[in-house]
């Protein structure tokens, strides 16, 4: 266990998992050897940092800020080997092997080729999300490779769309093609709140075909992208699913549950936190892919 004093909005490991990299509300980039049990501080932003990504391929760590930049950072040095500043404050963002993406205010997206970024380029080329610019991007996350983009909103919505090329630019640029907007399904009330999507992803061994988000309003829902329909909603009773991934191997959802403002001050420590590991057994995939509303998550 590492004690900071301030608290932790990212962190990412190193390839070889020996290091844990992180970003704090105060600006700072930290490192801790998990085995030595020694923390560093890499470099500072002059805002919280809401993005840490190490870039094995460039030896690099990549982190986002709300003092609208992006830096590159060589733990072995105190200081940053490179950076842009960006138009908008980034929210949330995914890398994979190649390609960086960064949901940001007013709706904005920056999609850039890891290969590109590292080496420079003259300017940053900013597309619309598929979601509207009143809402807030609070998620984001790549499908395999390039093909696809799942976004979500503070308004309780998502997005799955398809990147392209775009022929019509001159300049390195993409373009998205929606594929499906969805929300989780409302139970009729009055004046009903409306809760942020706090995390989504897809199975790693489905893809684009099975995707799931979790919100403030206590549930976790999957989805069958390619029929456009809901496969199944879990129900926490009210406690918020903060975060929820699934292991590269299909076989573990971990998930956590705790308080996410959502209800503001009122809520308060009114929801413990708790991290929980569900054990996803073939069949149980099976049952969900073919569309059963009665698969059994245990927490």
């Amino acid at each position: 266990m590492f004690l900071n004093r301030k608290p932790l909005l990212r962190l990412n490991w190193h390839y070889d998992e020996k290091s844990i990299f992180v970003g704090c509300t105060d600006g700072s980039v930290k490192s801790f050897d998990v085995e030595s049990g020694v923390s560093e501080i890499i470099g500072h932003h002059e805002g919280p940092v809401k993005g840490v990504h190490w870039l094995e391929a460039q030896n690099a760590l990549l982190t986002l800020s709300f003092d609208h930049t992006l830096r590159f950072w060589d733990p072995r040095q105190a200081k940053h080997i490179a950076g842009f500043q960006l138009h908008y404050k980034p929210l949330c963002s995914d890398v994979n092997n190649s390609c960086l993406v960064v949901g940001m205010s007013e709706a904005k997206l920056l999609l850039i080729p890891l290969g590109q970024l590292v080496r420079g380029i003259d300017s940053l080329f900013y597309m619309d999300a598929a979601l509207s610019a009143k809402s807030q991007l609070t998620s984001i996350k790549f499908s395999s490779g390039m093909e696809g983009i799942i976004t979500g909103g503070h308004d309780g919505r998502s997005n799955l769309s398809k990147v392209q090329d775009n022929p019509a630019s001159n300049t390195l640029s993409y373009k998205l093609s929606n594929l499906m907007t969805w929300k989780a399904p409302r139970d009729g009330r009055e004046h009903e709140p409306i809760y942020p999507i706090n995390s989504l992803g897809f199975h790693p061994k489905l893809q684009t075909n099975f995707a799931y988000t979790t919100s403030g309003d206590g549930k976790m829902h999957f989805w069958d992208t390619k029929k456009k329909a809901q496969i199944a909603e879990f129900d926490f009773k009210g406690n918020p699913v903060t975060k929820a991934e699934i292991d590269p191997t299909g076989k573990f959802l971990a998930y956590a549950l705790g308080y996410d403002w959502a209800r503001g001050i009122q809520g308060y420590q009114s929801h413990p936190s708790k991290v929980c590991v569900h054990v996803m057994e073939d069949k149980e995939l099976e049952y969900q892919y073919q569309g059963n509303q009665n698969y059994p998550l245990k927490y």
